[in-house]
């Protein structure tokens, strides 16, 4: 089976992978079904943004880097807009921050690299604002997938198996083309093992542990009170004993703060405790901030930040009508802010498959291929290594080398940032060094 568009697309997982493939999808089928297994939260009272069910990192601020805005103004013209009329806005990753790498401060000079920083509640309520003007588009909450739908006859997926959330009995929906963007805890490979004609392939998996814990927390500063940047990353280094923190202005006047420490060492459980962990980086710029904020939600703790890339490119008998998307295929420690981005990209080229025309339309596992093609330059900043787990020891000595003259070369730093936020490839950073 092609990638041809065609009657009905599913997609397993409402989240931001999900819903940006609904956007990819819409006006491609003649209809598009998200099913998602919670519901998304409603308003509320509380002075903490709302967080969803069964997504731990819903609970903390998200960053949205360049090359993920990017792909989000190709898929979905004009979300920028909606996102700022909901109060959160883009800043210039450079002059709009205060960046402290292990070798000293980044100037702060205009760049004209844009980010956003907001709650991942306000993203997707953006993103499925965009799709109430797709009626081919429905999205379904409370709906579990559990299994997919094989041919008997021949090596494809024909649709999913799903209950709903209250434990009702089970269904089958049928799909002309099934995507997987259900995340970190996919269980695609275990259901492609299921089929009735399984993949005979083994999956491959490389995992690297990012060695890190952290935990957030939610703030409110009046306008007056503010800081004059919306961004501050510290660095780990050794005379913090490894510790990095992270302050960004969301909507509303609301700021998350987040906190890494190595993994194993103790993490800020209380107040006392959070205040000792922001002093002891030796700077009085977060804790002038945070002098001025109020606390609106309690410590959050997070321990899972590995990154892990399931090898789905390797298969040699992928199942046709179904491809995987976003955390299902590659999932990155999320403190580095990659995580939508992928998705983000990934959509953009399930799009651009879905309408390849020269040569005829691709297949699923051609798609696969491309994706992971895709991935493997975030994957080298966020790990260090190769897809396959092998060190990239000679480009961390070249990076290292930039950043001891990025605090006094406002061109280095720039070149940083942009490999940072995927809008050029690390390799070119090898003219600056030389």
């Amino acid at each position: 089976m092609r990638l041809e568009p065609r009657g009905h697309g599913v997609i397993i997982g409402g989240g931001i992978g999900g819903l940006l493939a609904a956007h990819a999808l819409a006006g491609r089928f003649e209809r598009v079904t998200v099913l998602e297994a919670y519901r998304y939260p409603r308003e509320s009272n509380s002075p903490a943004p709302s967080a969803r069910r069964g997504v731990p990192q819903s609970r903390c601020i998200h960053l949205l880097m360049a090359a993920g805005a990017a792909a989000f103004d190709e898929l979905i013209p004009g979300w920028s807009d909606a996102l700022v009329a909901l109060g959160a806005s883009p800043f210039d990753a450079c002059s709009d921050a205060v960046l402290r790498l292990s070798t000293g401060w980044l100037p702060r000079v205009p760049s004209g690299i844009s980010a956003y920083a907001c709650s991942r509640a306000l993203l997707e309520d953006v993103l499925r604002r965009g799709l109430v003007g797709k009626p081919t588009v429905h999205v379904r909450e409370g709906q579990r997938v559990v299994g997919l739908l094989g041919s008997p006859r021949d090596e494809s997926v024909t649709g999913v198996v799903t209950t709903q959330q209250r434990g009702a009995g089970e269904t089958t929906l049928s799909a002309d083309l099934v995507v997987d963007a259900s995340g970190t805890g996919s269980a695609l490979p275990r259901w492609i093992a299921r089929l009735p004609n399984s993949v005979n392939s083994q999956l491959h998996k490389t995992v690297v542990e990012s060695g890190t814990q952290y935990v957030s927390r939610w703030y409110q500063i009046k306008p007056a009170d503010a800081p004059r940047w919306r961004c501050l990353s510290i660095a780990p280094m050794a005379s913090t004993a490894f510790r990095s923190a992270m302050m960004l202005r969301a909507e509303e006047d609301r700021w998350g703060v987040v906190l890494l420490a190595p993994a194993g060492e103790p993490l800020p459980c209380n107040d006392t405790s959070f205040t000792e962990f922001v002093a002891s980086f030796g700077d009085r710029e977060l804790q002038q901030a945070l002098g001025r904020a109020k606390t609106v939600s309690p410590i959050l703790r997070y321990g899972s930040t590995s990154n892990r890339m399931t090898h789905f490119e390797l298969v040699t008998e992928w199942p046709r009508g179904l491809v995987a998307i976003g955390d299902s295929v590659c999932t990155l420690n999320p403190y580095l802010g990659l995580g939508m981005t992928l998705a983000a990209r990934g959509a953009v080229l399930l799009r651009a498959c879905l309408d390849h025309k020269s040569g005829g339309p691709i297949s699923a596992i051609d798609f696969q291929i491309q994706l992971a093609k895709l991935n493997v330059e975030p994957w080298r900043l966020a790990t260090g290594c190769e897809p396959d787990g092998r060190s990239l020891a000679s480009s961390k000595t070249r990076l290292s080398h930039l950043y001891k003259s990025a605090s006094l070369n406002p061109v280095v730093a720039h070149a940083l940032l942009a490999v940072q936020h995927l809008l050029r490839p690390a390799e070119t950073l090898r003219e600056i060094a030389e």
